[in-house]
């Protein structure tokens, strides 16, 4: 009898135990149990973006050629809630921005030339589930910019289906697009009925109008001979051609006076121009400048430099103003041959 009371005994301290134990496992369980905490109108965090517009301003450089380059972005989608149904994203050329853009700046930036770019495929798809779009192109011709010039290209988000909010700080991409210059793509203006409409002084050795004759061997040179109160031009000299007829001008290729005499092979760069200003006109009276040059010569057997505008400009005059030379006098200089493109 003893021996089976301790039997039911043991028996019954032995449940108590596992319940015990089991209690406590459960409150242990339930205590570490993450908390969750609803979050109402899940929907509403939801948003559609371009991806691009998170880096700020996307600057593109282009080699200027004669060839279409393309540019890819895309749109892409945030929230709690996975899509669960296909997203079109339509995209566009958004010119008002552009006025936007340089007041918050202090820029003064425009659009490209409308025929230097086109927006290709103008609505990407973000597929249920993912988080991305396919890619939609524009594609930019750097010839077409008509020379160096900064532009600004803003692409934005104007339709989403279903409608799905907008990121309104990442709903525009703003391109800054510009071209530079490998190589000169532009062939040389004909010269034929140019003339000079004027010019600040030349020497009897050096007429203005040898800097258009087509010859290297020939050149303006400003006057270096003495009066006779022992004074002479200094800086600056200019030079002026009317190119008889209205061309898009692009730039300008100068050729320096070569070396003969006395100067030896060595001084390639004698009395070549170092900084100039160039201005075009249509009339020949009223002047617009085209910009101020720097330019190191070449060693060839004339001393060359080509320059480039930043933007073309449509004119029959330009004036080339020598505001400093390498003469080893510090006032005269000379051209050999003034090219246009």
């Amino acid at each position: 009898m003893k021996r089976d009371i301790k039997l039911i005994f043991n028996m019954t301290a032995k449940y108590i135990t596992i319940f015990i134990t089991a209690t406590f496992i459960l409150l242990f369980w339930q205590n570490c149990k993450v908390p969750e905490y609803p979050i109402e109108n899940e929907e509403s965090y939801s948003k559609i973006f371009m991806q691009l517009a998170s880096d700020g301003a996307v600057e593109q450089s282009l080699p200027i050629k004669d060839e279409w380059t393309t540019i890819t972005f895309g749109a892409g989608y945030g929230g709690l809630i996975p899509l669960t149904q296909n997203v079109q994203v339509t995209f566009e050329i958004a010119q008002e921005e552009v006025d936007s853009y340089n007041q918050q700046n202090n820029t003064n930036y425009e659009l490209p030339p409308l025929d230097s770019y086109k927006l290709n495929n103008t609505t990407a798809e973000i597929q249920a589930g993912k988080t991305g779009s396919n890619s939609v192109s524009l594609d930019v011709n750097p010839l077409k910019l008509n020379g160096t010039r900064s532009y600004l290209l803003p692409i934005t988000i104007s339709n989403v289906t279903p409608d799905i909010p907008v990121s309104e700080s990442l709903k525009t991409t703003y391109f800054i697009i510009n071209g530079f210059y490998e190589t000169n793509p532009y062939d040389p203006l004909p010269k034929g009925d140019w003339t000079i409409h004027d010019f600040s002084s030349q020497a009897s050795d050096g007429n203005a109008v040898d800097a258009i004759d087509g010859n290297l061997a020939t050149h303006w040179l400003s006057e270096w001979r003495r009066d006779d109160n022992n004074q002479r031009p200094v800086h600056p000299h200019h030079i002026t051609v009317d190119m008889e007829n209205s061309h898009l001008l692009h730039g300008l290729q100068i050729y320096g006076r070569r070396p003969s005499g006395s100067q030896g092979p060595t001084s390639q760069d004698y009395l070549f121009p170092r900084n100039i200003h160039i201005e075009t006109s249509n009339d020949g009276t009223t002047w617009q400048s085209a910009g101020i040059f720097s330019m190191t010569a070449t060693p060839s057997g004339a001393p060359e430099a080509t320059l480039y505008f930043e933007q073309a400009v449509t004119c029959q005059y330009f004036k080339v103003t020598v505001l400093n030379s390498t003469s080893a006098n510090g006032d005269t200089t000379g051209i050999a041959e003034l090219i246009a493109f």
